[in-house]
């Protein structure tokens, strides 16, 4: 991915600043983006729009700009460091706005770095909409389990190294159900606190990171 986003960067955006925004998913609703292609093009959806709506709210106020247009690449990324499945999104955002000048042309306008209570409302935003999301489809804690549970009963043993693969578990073989071994604290990101770092914010299990 490091490649190609140098070459997005150099040679396919504008010269102008970008950011990278990544969001990360929630442990619960990593097993159902892992297969169902629609419900992530929502999500990663649900992503950009409030994404883009801080943007021209930053314009708004830090610049007075009434109407601007926002660009952006994401790339869906499914596994994490260690191979697990972590369906997760990585966006190059441009850094600012465009807005038409006197002449109707396009003219970029760059705005200041976030600040860690942006992020906590990106964070905050997404989650509230991701839930509601889920709610119209029928995926919320009173949904339908057939629906829910769709992989499960049409592959059943996909959806178990699906499942082992998230718990950071072995899915075949004699070592079946035992922990993947790797170096380091296991953190279950969904009990972090809401602002961990510089630009970075978790709310609900839904983790935004804006700091590159």
């Amino acid at each position: 991915m490091a490649e190609t986003a140098a070459h997005l960067v150099d040679h396919v955006f504008p010269i102008v600043p970008v950011r990278q925004w990544v969001l990360s998913i929630p442990f619960a609703l990593r097993y159902r983006l892992a297969y169902d292609s629609g419900l992530l093009s929502d999500v990663l959806n649900v992503f950009i729009r409030v994404v883009f709506g801080e943007l021209r709210r930053r314009a708004r106020e830090l610049l007075g700009l009434k109407l601007s247009q926002c660009g952006a690449v994401t790339f869906v990324q499914r596994c994490g460091d260690a191979l697990n499945l972590v369906p997760h999104f990585h966006s190059l955002v441009i850094h600012g706005v465009y807005a038409a000048d006197e002449n109707g042309q396009p003219e970029f306008h760059e705005l200041p770095p976030p600040e860690d209570a942006d992020v906590v409302r990106v964070a905050a935003l997404v989650a509230q909409r991701v839930e509601s999301l889920l709610k119209r489809r029928g995926l919320g804690p009173d949904g339908d389990s057939d629906t829910a549970e769709a992989l499960s009963r049409d592959e059943p043993g996909l959806a178990a190294i699906y499942s082992a693969s998230i718990r950071g578990r072995i899915g075949l073989g004699p070592h079946a159900g035992n922990r993947v071994l790797t170096l380091g604290d296991q953190v279950d990101g969904d009990s972090l606190d809401s602002l961990q770092s510089p630009r970075c914010a978790t709310v609900s299990g839904f983790s935004v990171h804006a700091n590159v």
